[in-house]
C-alpha cells in the first residue's frame, strides 16, 4: 500500500524587528498595539501608549 500523503517542509523560521516607535528611543518594543488594518505601534515599556490597555485585562501586580 502506497502513501498518498505528500511530505511538506516545515515554513522557515521568521523573525521580525519591533523596535519602540516612540521618537528618539532605541529600546525593543515588546508591546505592540494594532493602530488601523495591518499597522501596528510598538512600545517598550517605559513609553507604553497610554491606551494600551483598553479592552483588555491589565496584568495582576
Amino acid at each position: 500500500m502506497s502513501d498518498d500523503r505528500t511530505a511538506t517542509m516545515p515554513a522557515a523560521p521568521v523573525h521580525f524587528e519591533h523596535w519602540c516607535d516612540y521618537p528618539g528611543c532605541i529600546k525593543w518594543g515588546s508591546f505592540g498595539k494594532e493602530r488601523s488594518r495591518g499597522i501596528t505601534e510598538w512600545r517598550c515599556g517605559e513609553h507604553l501608549a497610554d491606551d494600551y490597555w483598553d479592552g483588555r485585562s491589565t496584568p495582576r501586580n
